[in-house]
C-alpha cells in the first residue's frame, strides 16, 4: 500500500521536519507500506534508503523547482492511498492540489507559522510571532499567503502539531477546527548524562540557521560582555544563512573576537559531537519552536538558555528561560550558568526532567494516525 510524503527538506538537509520523515518513511515500510518520499534538495552522497525518494534540485529556479515538485507530486500520487505533507507552503500546496484534483485523503504536520517567520527572517518585522499576530500585520504583509493557507487547512483530513500552542494558533488565527487537529510532542529522551564538572572555559554553542530572528547578534554582544566580566568562556555557532556576514562582522568588533567561533552545518552524528564536547545549549531566538537542537541538548543532559514562549514539549526551570528582547537578562543567566555550583546544579536538573518521549511513542501515533485515515 503506497504512501505519499510530500517534504520540503530531507536528508541530508538537518532539523526536526527532515529527521521526522525519514523516521516516517523507515517504519512505514517496516510495516509493510510502500512509501515514497517526494523532496526539495539534492544527496551528493548518495545515501541509500529502503524506500524510493524523488528529489528536486534546488538548483532549478524557485519557479520552476515548485513547477517540477508538482508534476511529480501528482504523478506518484495516482496510485497512493494518502498523501501526508510536512509543511503548508512548498510542499503542502502542491500536495494539496494534487489531493483535490485525485480526490485523495490529504495529512499535514505543521511546526510553524511561514508568515511571520518570512518576515522575521528579512528582518522586515523583528517581534516575536504572538505580537505579530495580535497587531494583525499578517493580513497587511501577506494576505494571499494567509488565505491559502486557510483554504490548504480546510481541505486537509487531519492536521498534526507538536504542541498545544500551534493547536490554538491555527484555531484563532485560521479558524482551524479543533476536530481536525492532533497533537503528538516532539520525541525527547535521555541519550546519557553530562558532567557536573564546569570546564575551566566551558563552550557555548548554538546550532540552526544564521537569520534575522535567530537573534544572534544579541548573543555575540551578550556573549562579549560576559567574557569580558568573568574571563573564560567559548561561543561556537554552527549552521549556515544569510545573516553570516553581518555576524561575522560584528565578530570582528568584539573584544572576545577569538573566543567566538562559526562552522558550517553538520551530519546529526558531527553535531552530537559537538554538544557533548559543550557546557551550555542556546535558543535566542525571537519565538523559537519546540527546538530540535535543544532537545538534543538535553538528551545529551546539558543545561540550556532558551526564550520564553518556547513551546518545549518538556518543562523547564526559569532559570533556563530569558527574555529574547532583553540583552541583560541573557548576560545574566550566562553569567549564573557559569559558576561552577550553580552549573553543578543545572545539571542535575536537567538530569530530573521528565524526557520519556521516544521516537517509537511518536511512529506509533503516525502509524495509528494514518491506519485511521486509511
Amino acid at each position: 500500500m503506497k504512501i505519499l510524503l510530500a517534504a520540503g527538506v530531507f536528508y541530508p538537509d538537518v532539523g526536526g521536519p527532515a529527521i521526522h520523515v525519514v523516521k516516517i518513511a523507515e517504519r512505514l515500510f517496516k510495516e509493510g507500506f510502500r512509501p515514497i518520499v517526494v523532496s526539495y534538495g539534492d544527496d551528493l552522497e548518495n545515501r541509500q534508503f529502503p524506500f524510493k525518494i524523488k528529489r528536486i534540485s534546488r538548483k532549478y529556479p524557485k519557479s520552476l523547482q515548485w513547477l517540477f515538485y508538482f508534476f511529480v507530486v501528482l504523478k506518484e500520487a495516482l496510485n497512493s492511498r494518502v498523501i501526508y505533507a510536512f509543511d503548508p507552503t512548498a510542499a503542502g500546496i502542491p500536495a494539496c492540489i494534487v489531493s483535490c484534483l485525485l480526490r485523495k485523503p490529504f495529512m499535514i504536520r505543521i511546526g510553524g507559522d511561514p508568515i511571520w517567520e518570512r518576515e522575521a527572517e528579512m528582518g522586515r518585522r523583528v517581534m516575536p510571532i504572538t505580537t505579530y499576530y495580535e497587531q494583525g500585520l499578517y493580513k497587511q504583509d501577506k494576505p494571499i499567503l494567509f488565505k491559502i493557507i486557510k483554504i490548504l487547512l480546510k481541505h486537509a483530513d487531519v492536521v498534526v502539531f507538536y504542541n498545544q500552542f500551534w493547536r490554538e494558533f491555527y484555531n484563532k488565527y485560521f479558524d482551524l477546527p479543533l476536530d481536525k487537529i492532533r497533537v503528538v510532542k516532539n520525541p525527547v529522551f535521555r541519550r546519557e548524562n553530562a558532567n557536573p564538572n564546569l570546564p575551566e572555559d566551558p563552550i557555548i554553542i548554538f546550532a540552526g540557521r544564521f537569520i534575522t530572528y535567530k537573534n544572534l547578534p544579541l548573543v555575540l554582544n551578550a556573549f562579549d560582555n560576559v567574557r569580558g566580566k568573568l574571563g573564560k568562556g567559548k561561543l561556537l555557532l554552527i549552521g549556515k544563512g544569510p545573516e553570516i556576514n553581518k555576524l561575522l562582522n560584528l565578530k570582528k568588533s568584539l573584544s572576545s573576537e577569538q573566543y567566538i567561533e562559526f562552522l558550517e552545518s553538520l551530519p546529526q552524528e558531527k553535531l552530537f559531537e559537538k554538544i557533548k564536547e559543550s557546557s551550555i545549549a542556546i535558543g535566542p531566538a525571537l519565538s523559537e519552536f519546540n527546538p530540535n537542537f535543544i532537545l538534543e541538548s538535553l538528551s545529551f543532559g546539558k543545561p540550556v538558555i532558551l526564550s520564553k514562549g518556547h513551546g518545549l514539549s518538556v518543562d523547564l526551570p526559569d532559570e533556563f528561560i530569558f527574555d529574547p528582547l532583553n540583552q541583560k537578562n541573557l548576560e545574566n543567566k550566562l553569567e549564573h550558568l557559569l559558576q561552577k555550583e550553580n552549573y553543578r546544579k543545572a545539571v542535575e536538573t536537567v538530569g530530573s526532567i521528565d524526557m520519556n518521549q521516544t521516537w517509537n511513542k511518536v511512529l506509533d501515533f503516525h502509524l495509528k494516525l494514518i491506519t485511521e485515515i486509511l
